[in-house]
């Protein structure tokens, strides 16, 4: 392919492809009232890299209205997010279809890098599953950081200067499309606070509410949010017989009107630090195993009510054996990471250096599907893994977070 490289004002190259030109030129005759439509089929790097088409294209693909199709258009088109942080702090994201054909490699594979940057102590913990297009990672006793994989964009927040050891939580509100950070101390003192991810925003103290606050390590405690409720585990201080213990709670936050509710945890012993996203409802998990008949179970609590605080049981067998769960093809240790928004699949993975390892799971046909992604390993680094995260059900998003407040940033990605 021929290309032509042009100095532009700044002193940077300009490198143009003559193949690129005929396909503007070739973009150029096709009906504007056909242009969004069209470009709403396209993922978001390809829509993403059409904005420097044309002014006319870039004011389509940037629109408010824009934006939110899109993203309504990559729910059937969810995502598994994989994020791989080595020992020297880089990070490789690995982005692969969920509903790919059994028994056969991805082709539809993305993977980008990013640097470590000088505030980065790796102490960023996972505190939100994917959220609408968005993650939310926090430093328990710093920042919080918020970032949009699809943009190949992140913001850090101010850090609250109101106290110190906090979590952080990330909601969308459907109705008026805004995504909302909040921040739960680890104290009782301290109320919850809200920044609304948009420009000339800060944090809003949020009164009146229930005091609780979170685990000082919130490791396995992520939250979820779910038709613009965002749903977390906390602590509270109750009286019982005269004497103040504390109880673990589940807490629902009201996006939209930012009000918190408490939520009675089910009764059972069982319970796993684990929230997932069931089908549209929440799910709290309880995993039980059977050593003499060398066989494990899953168990679901599922919020059917949240006014009424009812919760259902549901029972599942597991194709495989005792804990830890072992598979005796791939020879991996797998984990729960969650539940496929559409089809009702558990999904369990193994993340090893030269491999991801993902095993889909329905229940109601007792199916099982195998999909392995190999060449994870850096380009010119042989550091060893040191953390893995996976994003389930993730979906594609173009919300910039360009004019959102921010520390000063030097993260940078790699392709």
């Amino acid at each position: 392919m021929e290309r032509r490289e042009e100095q532009a004002e700044d002193g940077e190259r300009v490198i143009q492809y003559k193949e690129e030109d005929s396909i503007g030129k070739l973009l150029e005759l096709i009906p504007l009232d056909l242009i969004p439509d069209i470009l709403l089929r396209l993922p978001a790097k390809s829509a993403v890299r059409f904005r420097c088409v044309s002014k006319l294209w870039s004011s389509i693909i940037t629109r408010p209205y824009f934006i939110t199709s899109f993203a309504f258009m990559s729910s059937s088109r969810l995502r598994l997010l994989v994020c791989v942080k080595t020992r020297d702090k880089r990070r490789l994201f690995v982005s692969l279809p969920q509903h790919e054909h059994p028994h056969t490699s991805y082709s539809d594979v993305e993977r980008y890098q990013m640097d470590p940057t000088e505030f980065d102590f790796g102490n960023y913990e996972p505190y939100s599953y994917s959220v609408h297009g968005l993650m939310c990672c926090g430093d328990f006793m710093g920042e919080a950081v918020v970032w949009n994989p699809s943009m190949r964009q992140h913001v850090t927040l101010p850090e609250p200067a109101e106290f110190r050891g906090k979590s952080y939580f990330l909601g969308y509100d459907p109705v008026e499309d805004k995504y909302k950070v909040f921040c739960i101390s680890s104290r009782r003192k301290h109320d919850p606070l809200v920044f609304t991810l948009g420009p000339q925003e800060s944090w809003r103290v949020i009164t009146n509410s229930p005091k609780h606050y979170t685990p000082k390590w919130p490791m396995g405690h992520r939250g979820v949010c779910i038709n613009g409720h965002a749903y977390y585990e906390a602590n509270m201080w109750c009286e019982v017989d005269d004497f103040a213990q504390w109880e673990g709670v589940l807490v629902s936050f009201d996006v939209r009107y930012e009000k918190f509710s408490i939520i009675r945890k089910p009764d059972d012993p069982k319970l796993f630090p684990l929230l997932l996203n069931y089908q549209g409802k929440l799910a709290w998990v309880c995993e039980d195993r059977d050593e003499k008949k060398l066989e494990s179970s899953l168990r679901f609590w599922i919020l059917e009510d949240e006014e009424k605080q009812e919760w259902s049981l549901r029972h599942y067998l597991l194709p495989f054996q005792i804990d830890p769960r072992r598979d005796s093809i791939w020879r991996v240790y797998l984990s729960l990471e969650g539940v496929t928004k559409d089809t009702g699949e558990f999904i369990y993975s193994a993340v090893r250096f030269e491999a991801i390892y993902v095993i889909y799971y329905d229940p109601k046909t007792n199916h099982t599907r195998r999909v392995i992604y190999e060449g994870l390993e850096y380009e010119d680094s042989d550091s060893s893994i040191l953390d893995v995260i996976i994003y389930p059900n993730h979906r594609e998003s173009l919300m910039s977070l360009e004019n959102v407040p921010r520390f000063v940033s030097h993260i940078e990605w790699n392709r």
